[in-house]
């Protein structure tokens, strides 16, 4: 197929405007969170060691399924200490950091596969009962997806914050992307996946209109985007897209209210018991 002028003026845009997209997105974590030397000194009991590595898993709460929370690229667990609260004690959490990210050792470069395990193997060393509802924002898009098409028994409900998506991805280069994922590798992996089992799954997106103004945001990345997260949730029968008005990015701070609701929807929704896959799982 040729590539006219304005394909590759369009592939070029959207590119630019994802990379740029990223520094910003880095640029808030670092603000909001001041790295991983901001955190408290983690608790013994909270770490595992997985692999070689020591894994950091922070637990707290009661109540069953257990809500695993899953960061955006570079968030630490910290940063979902205001909406756990929201969430109240009555819901068991557990806050998950990336290898090479907060108490977590490891290669600071990702893939989703990488992440996956990592995040399989630290569950099970946690002794965290499953299917537990899966809690992702931004970059854990990717990890979540390929974790319930290689584990669908795991997971019983799905809750994403404006996620990444494989093609979104694809568009950073390694140099752009570090010190977080491959993106081209991490594409490859979770477009394997094709269907989730039917487990209710929602996904809070992003207000276009926050971004309107900006140099660097366009129609198209805002229309493809839109447009694959919306793909995404139809991994499910039961998968759900929509716009949170007025939030940004970070929907689970910015609507905060809206977004607790979410995950209480899919809690009460979900069903322990095993439920049939659609779709064959990445060999």
């Amino acid at each position: 197929m040729t590539m006219t002028t304005s394909d590759l003026d369009g592939r070029r845009g959207f590119r630019r405007a994802a990379s740029l997209l990223s520094v910003a997105v880095s640029v808030i974590v670092l603000a909001a969170c001041g790295g991983s030397s901001a955190d408290p000194p983690a608790r013994a009991s909270d770490l595992y060691q997985v692999g070689g590595e020591t894994a950091h898993l922070q637990c707290q709460g009661a109540g069953s399924p257990t809500v695993v929370l899953l960061g955006g690229q570079g968030f630490t667990t910290t940063t979902w200490d205001g909406f756990r609260a929201a969430l109240g004690p009555d819901v068991r959490t557990c806050a998950w950091d990336y290898p090479g990210v907060g108490h977590s050792t490891g290669a600071p470069m990702m893939t989703a596969a990488r992440a996956v395990s990592s995040l399989q193997d630290t569950l099970r060393a946690a002794d965290v009962p499953r299917p537990v509802v899966l809690v992702g924002h931004s970059i854990a898009g990717l990890t979540t997806r390929l974790y319930v098409g290689e584990h669908p028994g795991d997971v019983a409900g799905v809750v994403l914050f404006d996620p990444t998506v494989a093609s979104f991805a694809r568009m950073f280069d390694d140099e752009e992307f570090r010190p977080g994922w491959d993106g081209t590798a991490s594409a490859r992996q979770v477009e394997q996946v094709t269907a989730w089992p039917d487990i209710p799954f929602e996904i809070l997106r992003h207000d276009p209109a926050v971004y309107a103004a900006a140099e660097v945001w366009n129609a198209t990345v805002e229309a493809q985007w839109g447009a694959e997260q919306a793909a995404f949730a139809r991994l499910t029968p039961e998968g759900t897209a929509r716009v949170v008005e007025g939030s940004g990015h970070n929907v689970y701070q910015d609507a905060e209210d809206q977004s607790v609701a979410a995950v209480r929807r899919v809690m009460a929704a979900v069903d322990t018991k095993p439920r049939p896959f659609l779709g064959s799982a990445p060999g």
